[in-house]
Formats: structure tokens, C-alpha cells, sequence
């Protein structure tokens, strides 16, 4: 009967132990499991804030020098063959968004990736507020390496002073 009981307490303890963990408990999350304020950490238990705030400054400066606060891209040549690309800048958050949707090379890009994919070609790009709609669909094309067979071209760009204009093609 000893036994049993010792084997039971044993049992039990060794349970409420692994249940507890060993006391260096990574975890992040609040009470309702909200971790977007949260940094990641990598299996190392290191923090990758830094690096993400080094990266949103990056993309800020960057966009602090070109004339566009906003681009958006749409070229469309058919069922699942579209071309989407997108930076954005959310100035109620300070933050910069950035979206490449690419069906024609099978790239579906967000966040710091995505920028760093788009943001060289915008900065090619010449495009003013004078730009007549023909030349700024050429030189889009142009710059972001598509082709001129396009079912529907939609270009929208917000100037650093509040303009944006719109050319669309069909």
C-alpha cells in the first residue's frame, strides 16, 4: 500500500512540475492573447524589435526622399495574370505599408519585402503631376519590366503635397 501511495505522489508531483514549466517562460502574450504590441523573439530568445524599428526607419528615410507618399500599381493581362504593387505610407501610424502581388512570377511579397522589391523601380520613375497619361504608362512599364499587352493598367500616385492623380488604360 506504501508503494502505491509513494508512486501516486510521484506521479502527481512529477506532473505538476512539467505542467509549471521550468520557469523561463518566453512568452509575451497578455491575458487576452494580444501580441501585436509584442516583439518577436527568435529561438535564440532574442528580441527582433531592433531590427524592425531599424528597418521602419529605413523605409521612412527612403521615402522621405522621393516625391510619391503613396503608389499603387495595378496591371491586369487576364484570368490570374495581375501585377500589384503598393507603398504606402499611414501617417496617423507612422508607419509604411508595402504590398507585391506578382501572379505572373509567382511572388506574393508584404511588409519589408515587398518594399525593398518596389521601392528601387518607384525611384526610377520620373512621373510629376504634369506627366501625360501615354508617357506615364510607358515608362511604368517600362521601369517595373512589363509588358505593353495588358488587359487593364491602373496607376494611382500621391504627391508629397497632399495631389494624386489617377491614369487608367483599358
Amino acid at each position: 500500500m506504501k508503494r502505491v501511495l509513494i508512486f501516486f505522489t510521484v506521479a502527481t508531483l512529477t506532473l505538476l512540475f512539467s505542467a509549471c514549466g521550468d520557469g523561463n517562460n518566453n512568452n509575451t502574450d497578455n491575458i487576452n492573447g494580444d501580441t501585436s504590441n509584442s516583439p518577436e523573439v527568435d529561438s535564440n530568445g532574442n528580441s527582433n524589435q531592433v531590427e524592425d524599428d531599424a528597418n521602419a526607419g529605413d523605409m521612412q528615410e527612403k521615402m522621405a526622399n522621393l516625391p510619391y507618399t503613396d503608389f499603387e500599381l495595378e496591371v491586369d493581362y487576364g484570368p490570374d495574370q495581375e501585377y500589384e504593387a503598393e507603398i504606402e505610407q499611414n501617417k496617423e501610424k507612422g508607419e509604411i505599408e508595402a504590398d507585391l502581388e506578382d501572379e505572373l512570377s509567382g511572388k506574393d511579397l508584404n511588409g519589408q519585402e515587398a518594399f525593398d522589391e518596389i521601392f528601387p523601380l518607384v525611384e526610377k520613375l520620373t512621373i510629376s503631376q504634369e506627366t501625360e497619361k501615354d508617357d506615364a504608362i510607358e515608362q511604368v512599364l517600362e521601369v517595373f519590366d512589363l509588358d505593353d499587352d495588358y488587359e487593364k493598367f491602373e496607376l494611382e500616385i500621391t504627391f508629397s503635397d497632399g495631389t494624386k492623380i489617377e491614369f487608367e488604360d483599358r
